[in-house]
């Protein structure tokens, strides 16, 4: 049987609105495990809470609660300026991204607009979205936090757009 799956493969795994230590132990062991069996991979934990899950971290973004969508529409209005979109893919299994696109841009124009909007520091916003615009081998996982929020269909929506902007689904 093949143990190698997303996570294994994966350089860089960014967790949002998860404390997988305690709500989902398998997971967090398979991180642990391919963090410490593959050096280049990095963990991001995007998080209101310092949790326990923080501790396998590179980088703990402990944004304001609620500004999830602003952290990933900066991301992604970050990736549209450092020519990281893959258009191919965006004209191919998209439609109306263009949209997704203007709000990014109008929610989150910049690395210190979505820093002060977030309660991050810039270096910490730069350092998360240079990692996700140069690794291609990237998966995202979120939690309760997320899709169980009031605006979690908005959350999961800004995180998924950045995959999409990308070309990184089912890689």
């Amino acid at each position: 049987p093949n143990d190698y799956t997303d996570l294994e493969q994966a350089e860089l795994v960014v967790l949002v609105g998860s404390n997988l230590a305690w709500c989902h132990p398998v997971l967090f062991q398979r991180v642990s495990a391919a963090k410490a069996a593959n050096p280049k991979l990095r963990v991001v934990l995007v998080d209101p809470r310092r949790t326990q899950t923080a501790e396998i971290a590179d980088l703990f973004l402990p944004l304001r609660p609620g500004t999830d969508v602003i952290l990933f529409n900066g991301l992604l209005n970050y990736l549209r300026k450092e020519d990281a979109l893959d258009l191919e893919f965006l004209d191919a299994h998209t439609e109306g991204f263009g949209a997704a696109l203007r709000v990014a841009k109008e929610t989150a124009a910049s690395v210190p607009a979505v820093a002060a909007a977030c309660g991050l520091a810039e270096d910490d916003v730069l350092e998360f979205y240079r990692a996700f615009a140069r690794t291609p081998q990237t998966v995202t996982a979120f939690s309760q936090g997320v899709n169980q929020s009031t605006s979690g269909t908005d959350k999961v929506n800004a995180i998924i757009n950045c995959h999409l902007a990308t070309g990184r689904i089912g890689k």
